[in-house]
C-alpha cells in the first residue's frame, strides 16, 4: 500500500479528533486521547461494515471479486 493512503488515514484520524475535541470542548489529555480512541473505534467498525458487505455480495453473487477492494 502507498504510504500517501497511510498519511491521508491519519490525517483523516486527526482531523476528526481535532474537530470533535473542539466541539465537544475537551481539553485535557485524557479527554482527547478518549476522543482519539473513539475516532479510531468508530473508522473500523465502518471499515469492517463495507468491508463485510462487500464480501456478503460477492459471496451471493450481486457483485464481482474485488469491486470494492
Amino acid at each position: 500500500m502507498s504510504p500517501r493512503y497511510y498519511i491521508i488515514s491519519a490525517l483523516l484520524v486527526f482531523g476528526l479528533t481535532a474537530g470533535i475535541s473542539y466541539w465537544q470542548q475537551k481539553r485535557t489529555k485524557r479527554e482527547i486521547a478518549i476522543v482519539l480512541g473513539q475516532v479510531i473505534l468508530g473508522l473500523a467498525v465502518i471499515f469492517g461494515v463495507v468491508a463485510g458487505a462487500a464480501k456478503l455480495m460477492v459471496e451471493l453473487g450481486i457483485a464481482q471479486s474485488g469491486f470494492v477492494f
